[in-house]
């Protein structure tokens, strides 16, 4: 639970009773890789809080076909926000990328918590605002980004997981083919390629006209 504190004690200060409370409503949990937390068509309520690792929730469509939502990684949240917020069973389900550690807290445990505690309750307000904030971008990027742009953000937010992640998980979470993301990737494997070249071939120029230089003098 330190992992939850630390990312608490970066927002607001906590105190020791409100440790001990999250202390006694908090499950800890480890996950393989492929282990799924939750399945669609569920009624489990649960903010999930990674403290190590990867997961990510999607979508199955009726022919079988993934739809990557989210990415979870390190001081991330992952949910159903539709059955967490709504009367609805879940549509998505969660799966563990990699070995993972998550801290699983139920929804009406942070209900009472909020109650007995407002500047909580405060808190994950302002948590889930972010939560909203970074899902439009996320529309936005879709409906807006080209497909290397969009690759070239998955890589900044994933760096860590980038070569972990199976490219068929990553496709779907940017909108694009496997076949599409294969070939981003082919053209930004040579372009830095080109980019070792020129540079090389910089510096060998520089280093030769400083080396005629001492010579000449």
């Amino acid at each position: 639970m330190t992992e939850l504190l630390a990312y608490f004690n970066g927002k607001i200060t906590i105190s020791d009773k409100i440790k001990e409370k999250l202390n006694e409503i908090i499950i800890e949990k480890k996950l393989v890789k492929g282990e799924k937390i939750l399945l669609d068509n569920s009624i489990k309520k649960e903010h999930i809080f990674v403290t190590n690792g990867c997961l990510r929730s999607f979508y199955k469509t009726e022919d079988g076909k993934e739809h990557t939502i989210q990415f979870a990684i390190k001081n991330w949240w992952i949910s159903d926000y539709m059955t967490l917020y709504t009367n609805n069973t879940s549509v998505v389900s969660i799966e563990s990328v990699t070995q993972s550690k998550v801290l699983i807290i139920e929804k009406k445990s942070i209900e009472k918590l909020h109650k007995m505690y407002p500047e909580f309750e405060t808190l994950q307000r302002k948590n889930f605002e972010k939560r909203i904030a970074a899902l439009q971008y996320r529309i936005l990027s879709l409906l807006t980004l080209s497909a290397e742009k969009k690759y070239n953000q998955f890589i900044k937010d994933y760096a860590e997981f980038e070569k972990i992640i199976p490219n068929y998980q990553i496709a779907s979470y940017l909108g694009i083919t496997p076949q599409s993301l294969s070939r981003i990737r082919k053209k930004r494997i040579k372009n830095e390629q080109n980019g070792i070249c020129i540079n090389s071939y910089i510096y060998v120029f520089i280093s030769s006209k400083c080396t005629n230089k001492s010579i000449n003098h």
